[in-house]
């Protein structure tokens, strides 16, 4: 098993050190400037934005959840999670097609639109997952 783990840590980083090559010999220095702002946004964006919202539902669910079986806090903490990791994903576009794409024909979707169906999907998804997670617990703890 240690020498699997050494092979995928080395192929790793060869991968991490092929990226650098095309980074520094591909790309401008505007280009990386603006790469190392978009990284440096996403690392604030997961900080001060996601994490706090994540603690504060963890916590509310936790008071809530005391009559609920811990695996419905699991699913609603991870629905929101990939909710908010897809929104971040959305939301570049959505900033692209305000301003007005050069070309039409790049952002042709309604990201807006998307996005709402996408969050409606994940909260039935959360939703049915915890009925059932409920009822099977309850149903469970009635048998003798």
């Amino acid at each position: 098993m240690t020498r699997i783990r050494r092979i995928i840590g080395a192929l790793g980083l060869a991968l991490i050190g092929t990226g650098i090559v095309f980074l520094v010999t591909d790309l401008r220095i505007a280009q990386i400037v603006g790469l190392m702002v978009w990284l440096a946004a996403a690392v604030v964006l997961h900080d001060a934005v996601l994490v706090p919202i994540e603690t504060a539902i963890d916590l509310l669910l936790r008071r809530v959840g005391r009559r609920l079986p811990r695996a419905v806090t699991t699913v609603v903490e991870a629905g929101l999670a990939v909710g908010a990791l897809l929104t971040a994903l959305v939301v570049p576009e959505l900033v692209a097609q305000a301003r007005g794409p050069r070309n039409p024909t790049v952002l042709p979707g309604d990201y807006g639109v998307r996005l709402a169906v996408l969050w409606l999907v994940i909260v039935v998804a959360v939703a049915v997952t915890s009925t059932v997670i409920v009822w099977r617990a309850r149903r469970s703890a009635r048998r003798p």
